[in-house]
């Protein structure tokens, strides 16, 4: 029986169920089943959907017809479940909505998921465990390392590189070939004109630093 796990039944997790429903719509069944890894297992119950909840991250025994997504809207939770469940064996797949455009040519790695309507450019390289929410744009030789969360209506411009875990907000623009720091953050609805240093949170247009760590 081949099963679709996608760890994570908060907000996010239920909408990439939905989309995971309009991949099978659009190509046929992939998955027997559709379902969801959460420690919580109460996570859905007022969405009378707990029967959805197949198990625990931490009780999971990966079986050879699984595949996994992480659908975690934190950066640093999301690379942690990913890395456990990597270490357990677990294999994970990479959802795109159908509604995607892509190009001939780009790299995208393992458990990526891709909200509908959003727009891959040319030359673009996804690392794995990386969220692109709904109707964002990646610009041409965008660079994308691995945990990054990217919100919907975002629009990375051409060249922009995002380094490991960063979170980017609803809305937010980095400008051509601006670079945002390992697990910085960009407020929602920011304008990011100049590099973004590491570990930093950022906000406004343009963006300016409203947190940065102790040293």
């Amino acid at each position: 029986m081949k099963r679709l796990l996608i760890v994570g039944a908060g907000d996010l997790g239920r909408e990439t169920f939905q989309w995971a429903r309009d991949i099978e719509k659009h190509a046929g069944n992939k998955w027997d089943v559709i379902g969801f890894l959460d420690d919580d297992l109460h996570a859905l119950d007022k969405y009378n959907k707990s029967d959805r909840i197949l198990g625990t991250v931490n009780d999971y025994d990966p079986q050879p017809s699984d595949e996994l997504v992480v659908a975690i809207g934190d950066p640093a939770t999301k690379t942690d479940l990913y890395q456990k469940l990597l270490a357990k064996g677990a294999v994970f797949t990479t959802l795109i909505h159908p509604t995607v455009l892509l190009p001939d040519e780009y790299s995208i790695g393992k458990d990526v998921i891709i909200g509908p309507g959003s727009i891959v450019s040319i030359e673009v390289t996804i690392s794995d465990c990386v969220i692109v929410n709904t109707l964002t744009v990646v610009g041409h030789d965008v660079i994308i390392e691995s945990g990054c969360v990217i919100s919907d209506y975002c629009d990375l411009m051409g060249h922009c590189y995002l380094e490991e875990n960063v979170f980017l907000g609803s809305g937010v623009q980095i400008l051509p070939s601006v670079r945002v720091g390992k697990n910085a953050k960009v407020g929602a609805g920011s304008v990011a004109i100049r590099r973004v240093k590491a570990d930093t949170t950022v906000f406004g247009n343009p963006a300016k630093t409203i947190y940065s760590p102790q040293k």
